[in-house]
């Protein structure tokens, strides 16, 4: 897979552990390249949060 498809599999994660269950972006970064077996930074996961803000 790519990265771009990976994203689109993660930001539901990310934006509910980040929005609905109010978890810091330690939390989410961990259990996210847990389940999914990546590798991402938090800086990673913030960009990734950001630019999904700007196009909705």
């Amino acid at each position: 897979m790519t990265a771009t498809i990976l994203d689109e599999y993660i930001l539901p994660a990310l934006l509910r552990y980040r929005d609905r269950y109010h978890w810091s972006w330690n939390m989410a970064m961990r259990l996210i390249n847990m389940y999914y077996g990546t590798d991402y930074t938090e800086r990673q996961l913030k960009k990734l949060y950001r630019l999904h803000q700007k196009m909705g």
